[in-house]
């Protein structure tokens, strides 16, 4: 059961830095708050609904976008009523998109995560 989780847990890491990755050239690797060309560290995918909320929307591009590291840990979580008005007039179809399907549960299996990631890295 142990090695079952760690495997899990390896699988959902493997995920979310693929899916990281694509947000991150999908947004052009530029902060959608303040517009600067970001890299490294400075380039952050950050979640809309936070992972905690649940897993549904963990691994959905839709619910992430590129922040340079001050907008993120500066604005994004110091201001999350004026964060979350913002996305919402930025980005008006997938914030209904998200709050459509941010209260859906999901269960995935190990299977799962591994199709997911198949699919993400194939050409």
């Amino acid at each position: 059961r142990v090695l079952f989780r760690s495997s899990i847990t390896r699988l959902k890491k493997e995920l979310l830095a693929i899916v990281k990755k694509e947000v991150k050239k999908r947004d052009n690797y530029t902060c959608q708050k303040c517009g600067k060309y970001v890299s490294g560290v400075d380039c952050q995918a950050s979640h809309v609904i936070p992972v905690s909320h649940g897993n549904n929307l963990m691994f959905d591009p839709l619910n992430m976008k590129v922040l340079c590291m001050h907008c993120h840990l500066h604005w994004w979580h110091k201001n999350p009523l004026e964060a979350h008005l913002w996305f919402k007039g930025k980005f008006p179809e997938r914030y209904k998109y998200l709050m459509k399907r941010k209260n859906e549960v999901v269960k995935w299996k190990e299977n799962d995560y591994m199709e997911m990631i198949k699919d993400l890295t194939l050409p």
